[in-house]
């Protein structure tokens, strides 16, 4: 087994898709710099969170159908609906830098409103506020 080392720049720039540097301030504390623009940075976050949420959506769609005693097929549709969930989700959060937060909080909300409606299962995308 070969020993383990930390990657250097160049080999971090590789492995991440962009430049990150790094340079040490007065106080000794590590600073981080962005070579790319943080727009794209906040438009790929933002796209993330939005696959998320829609995974979320359905996982929960899945443990509501069976806490419902769902047949067979309607869990099987439910764990099929999460792959879509997710790109939808993931197009949603692409549209703008704010989308992907947005549909997070509406899926948490529509979670939690269900939770107190006895968790029936929940529309994704639910509506954005």
């Amino acid at each position: 087994m070969s020993n383990l080392r930390e990657l250097s720049d160049t080999e971090l720039n590789e492995v991440s898709g962009g430049f990150i540097g790094s340079s040490y301030n007065c106080g000794g504390s590590i600073v981080l710099s962005f070579g790319c623009n943080a727009s794209s940075y906040a438009s790929f976050f933002s796209t993330q969170l939005g696959a998320y949420s829609g995974y979320l959506a359905g996982v929960y769609n899945v443990f509501a159908d069976l806490a419902q005693s769902a047949s067979h097929s309607v869990i099987a549709t439910d764990l099929k609906n999460i792959s879509s969930y997710v790109q939808l989700g993931a197009q949603i959060g692409a549209q703008s830098t704010t989308n992907g937060l947005a549909i997070y909080k509406s899926v948490v909300n529509a979670i939690s409103t269900s939770l107190s409606n006895g968790g029936t299962k929940i529309t994704f995308p639910p509506s954005v506020d």
